[in-house]
């Protein structure tokens, strides 16, 4: 009997393909396009069988329980998995025409997508010529690889756009606008774990209600499988907050190979179909980390590479205790300090104000010389952050915004910084709010509450912190 050699086009891509991969394509838009619907509503969307019978979608602990037993020559199932939220999906490999039909046909009548057949196995001409609009356009979606900064470290105190940098990149850098699912971003706090990052044990029972212990693997470790399989593409990895946990407790393994010369080149095309341990044979990886099997007799795979497309972005901001970030950090990164921006700098439009511009410039200014004898003044700067959107209006609404971002500076210095008040903060503030400061007339109008028969006489927090809240919470205190 000869083959099926039909192919398919799907959406009105620019390629034709067989059966696998048009399933493929079907399931995971339908999973892009329903982002909150739970793992039952899944398993009746697609209550069908694939080939041998096999369920079309399962969740990691299903597939686990499907796995026991086999090896990988016996799986039916998409590598790397399907990241769906918080979880993740197996979607199922094995298709023939028979199977194939009906997923077809719920994908044209109920998810309302477009699938064009082609029986000769030939691509359709008008689609295979490669134009130079085809070009562009497969640049604008698989993103830009020639950025060269694959780690780099931002450092600052809050408010100073570290993130919005690493959002720069990632848009104009990197041109990621249509992967935005290459993007993983965590925030470390202090109750992160290697297990949510990397590798854990998930615990699960079956129809005797047996406990199983498996292995799973942690929300990094599976963005460096999905980038593995999709070497064409760049992957991004944001660590916002490092400075609340330790990197090397939470991604020990993934720091030594983070360096250039210890990553993986892969060249594979993106719909390749091969196991984790094929690929890893295929590139013959010179430098890998062996991980530990967490369960016994487990079957995970554990040598984890490092591949070259995905490029590894923290945010950091200062310490009170002045933590040192991990050595071994500092040097496999590019650090980049980030100070406050003010107009001039940032250019018309970004503050709403330049008087409320030159104002923090001012206070900053101020802050340094104050500081002027510690180890490091720039960690008492105040960034700019909060102070963009206050507006030129003269009103007592905009007068609230500047008093609540002023007030956040104080209660930073007071409850975070525990800086002494008379030795620090009063000199600064009675510098800042002389009367010939060079100020405009609107913000000196703002700080005439802070002065008694034209001097400064707020000699205490509860003084200044009081005068502030009373101008911003008037409606009930």
């Amino acid at each position: 009997m000869a083959k099926d050699r039909t192919q398919y086009c799907f959406n009105n891509e620019e390629e034709y393909v067989g059966k696998r991969p048009l399933a493929k394509k079907i399931i995971e838009k339908y999973l892009k396009d329903n982002p909150d619907k739970s793992y039952d509503e899944l398993k009746k969307v697609f209550a069908f069988k694939a080939s041998n019978s096999t369920d079309v979608l399962l969740s990691e602990e299903d597939y686990l329980k499907w796995k026991k037993g086999k090896n990988d020559k016996q799986d039916r199932y998409f590598k790397p998995p399907f990241q769906y939220g918080n979880d993740i999906l197996y979607i199922n490999n094995q298709w023939g025409i028979d199977t194939i039909e009906p997923l077809i046909a719920k994908a044209k009548n109920k998810f309302g997508y477009s699938i064009e057949e082609s029986k000769s196995g030939e691509k359709n001409s008008t689609i295979n010529v490669v134009s130079s609009h085809n070009i562009t356009k497969l640049v604008k979606k698989f993103g830009n690889l020639t950025f060269p900064h694959k780690n780099i470290l931002l450092k600052g105190v809050p408010g100073t756009g570290k993130s919005k940098t690493i959002d720069n990149i990632i848009e104009k850098n990197l041109e990621m606008s249509e992967i935005p699912e290459n993007v993983l971003r965590i925030n470390i706090h202090s109750a992160s774990s290697n297990s949510d990052l990397m590798q854990g044990i998930s615990i699960s029972t079956n129809d005797n209600n047996d406990i199983l212990y498996a292995e799973k693997r942690g929300a990094v470790l599976k963005h460096i499988f999905k980038a593995m399989y999709k070497p064409n593409q760049p992957f991004v990895l944001v660590l916002e907050e490092i400075q609340e946990n330790s990197l090397n407790e939470l991604i020990g393994d993934l720091i030594y190979l983070i360096e250039k010369d210890k990553r993986t080149e892969i060249k594979l095309e993106d719909e390749q179909e091969l196991s984790y341990d094929e690929l890893f044979n295929k590139v013959k990886p010179t430098h890998f980390v062996e991980l530990p099997n967490l369960v016994e007799n487990s079957e995970s795979n554990t040598k984890m590479i490092m591949p070259k497309n995905l490029y590894v972005f923290c945010t950091s901001n200062y310490r009170d205790d002045r933590k040192v970030i991990e050595d071994n950090l500092l040097r496999r990164f590019d650090v980049v300090e980030i100070y406050p921006q003010y107009q001039d700098k940032l250019g018309e439009g970004i503050f709403k104000s330049k008087d409320v511009s030159d104002f923090l410039e001012k206070l900053n200014e101020s802050i340094l010389k104050q500081f002027k004898d510690e180890t490091h003044p720039d960690r008492y700067l105040v960034g700019h952050a909060n102070w963009l959107g206050i507006t030129e209006v003269k009103s007592d609404e905009n007068k609230k915004l500047f008093y609540t971002a002023l007030l956040k500076v104080i209660i930073e210095f007071k409850e975070i910084r525990e800086v002494d008040f008379n030795a620090y903060v009063k000199p600064i503030l009675q510098k800042l709010f002389k009367k010939d400061d060079g100020l405009s007339d609107r913000i000196t109008n703002y700080l005439e509450i802070f002065y008694d028969n034209n001097e400064f006489k707020l000699d205490s927090y509860k003084l200044l912190v009081e005068k502030l809240q009373t101008e911003i919470y008037s409606d009930f205190l």
